[in-house]
Parts: structure tokens; sequence; C-alpha cells
């Protein structure tokens, strides 16, 4: 989904949002539904202090971020959740807080999102 453009744009950079088809069974077998990358931006910063503490306690050694972006980001309890990709690595996302700043011109609706890192399959 296209985020409208806001003031807040000038901090954040292009990341990728990883967009799933739902999977469907092709004679009795499981087969995962391809995927579409998109362009988005986000503000990315790491964790700290009591937001790592909110963490599952056998995850919080896992690599984690806080992400700012007017996109909607379909987390790990929704039906068909997104990833995002940055630094090179790729991120599920397991957490949204939707927010709002209300300006004198305009609202405006963002989302934080903590996202964490997948570990590669070995």
């Amino acid at each position: 989904m296209s985020a409208p453009i806001t003031p807040f744009e000038i901090f954040r950079s292009p990341i990728t949002l990883r967009t799933f088809a739902v999977g469907s069974y092709v004679n009795g077998r499981w087969v995962e539904g391809s995927f579409t990358d998109s362009p988005i931006t986000a503000s990315i910063q790491p964790l700290v202090g009591e937001e790592l503490q909110e963490l599952p306690e056998d995850r919080r050694g896992q690599e984690s971020y806080k992400m700012y972006t007017s996109s909607v980001i379909q987390t790990i309890t929704d039906a068909n959740p997104n990833q995002v990709l940055f630094h090179g690595k790729t991120y599920e996302v397991i957490q949204v807080f939707p927010w709002e700043n209300t300006s004198i011109f305009f609202p405006v609706q963002h989302y934080k999102y903590i996202c964490m890192r997948l570990q590669p399959l070995t």
C-alpha cells in the first residue's frame, strides 16, 4: 500500500517491503505463494532499555529494531505477514503501534513497528 507523503519523509530511508501471495496445495503438497518487493521509506532505530525488556525472553538476543513509517505492514499476527529488508538482512515485523501526530496544518498518521531479524535456515 502506497504511503502518503509527509513532512517526516526527510528522516526516512528507503527499505524494501516484501508481500507474499497466499500459498496453496498442489498435488497434495503445500506450495508457498510467490512474493513481490516494493520500495517504502522508514526511520530505522535500535531498540533500547525497556523496549528490549518487552520482547519475549528467548528472543531478546536477536537483532531487533523499531521502525517508523506511514506504510501499512502486516505483522506475524496477521494471516499473511510481510517482511522488511534493510541493512542487507530480512526482518519479520512482530508488533505494530498506530500513531498520529496532530499539527495545526494536518494530522500525520504513521506506525511504529518492532521487527526482528529472520535467522537464515541452516
